[in-house]
């Protein structure tokens, strides 16, 4: 066998070699991850009774030892607090849409206040141009949304 021939097969045979040990170890690692989650029910809250591995990440109160009334207990302030952060986050929400809104109409305000500086014929042509790259940025969050 010539020289040339035996590097490329030896490349050849380094690469499978390194491909398929990715391969392998990327394989492990997702089923790991596949194997830590927990188990939740309809309320969102982990499923004590099921003897699946134990999630990746846990409450602190989880490594005390508790009674089943703490158990209670604890289950009824998460549920109180629960409803609580879903409500700060509607308020989130809301406030979110207020301030999208407003950026939104300053942005308006910002371009039209531009667009009047140049005379009406170069105007359309800053109109234009706008219109094209509200269209393309439009496209690429499209895109990037499904990716996601």
């Amino acid at each position: 066998m010539e020289h040339g021939s035996r590097t490329k097969l030896l490349s050849a045979v380094v690469l499978a070699l390194v491909f398929g040990s990715g391969i392998l170890l990327g394989y492990a690692a997702d089923s790991n991850v596949v194997t830590a989650a927990a188990v939740e029910d309809a309320t969102g809250e982990p499923d004590r009774g099921t003897t699946e591995a134990p999630r990746a990440r846990s409450f602190v109160y989880e490594q005390l030892e508790r009674t089943s009334e703490q158990d209670a207990a604890i289950d009824e302030i998460i549920r109180s607090h629960r409803e609580l952060m879903n409500q700060l986050h509607r308020d989130f929400d809301v406030a979110q849409a207020r301030y999208e809104a407003n950026f939104d109409a300053l942005v308006a305000e910002t371009r039209e206040a531009i667009a009047l500086v140049f005379p009406p014929d170069r105007r359309a042509e800053y109109r234009h141009l706008l219109a094209e790259f509200d269209s393309r940025r439009e496209e690429d969050r499209a895109a990037r949304n499904d990716r996601k």
